[in-house]
């Protein structure tokens, strides 16, 4: 595993441990009640990420994590490949249309095995 990994990695586990702000914002992959969660819709999660990308590029910035709950637990992303490469590239479709977001990073990446 790469050095640039491993260090992405340690950081994504330090902003979860830091929890929500202004700053950090954390998106379940899921919906429904506790005891009977179920995928959430791609096309509604990839309208999120765009909002909440436009949001953190009309304010200072700020990180957002897709699968991790508000109180920070790791439940991963259930969809398939397909649909998370329509999340990855939700910046492009649903935020900046044929523009280039102001990303630094935008990837899959396991955290907890999820």
């Amino acid at each position: 595993m790469p050095d640039d990994l491993l260090m992405l990695q340690e950081r994504i586990k330090n902003t979860i441990l830091l929890g929500e702000s202004h700053f950090r914002e954390f998106k379940s992959a899921f919906e429904g009640p506790p005891d009977d969660k179920k995928p959430r819709n791609v096309k509604s999660l990839c309208r999120y990420i765009g909002e909440a990308l436009v949001a953190f590029a009309n304010a200072d910035g700020g990180e957002l994590l897709i699968g991790v709950e508000d109180d920070g637990s790791v439940t991963g992303i259930p969809h398939k490949e397909s649909g998370i490469e329509k999340m990855l590239s939700a910046p492009k479709t649903y935020a900046y249309p044929g523009n280039d977001p102001p990303l630094v990073y935008a990837l899959k990446i396991k955290i907890e095995g999820k």
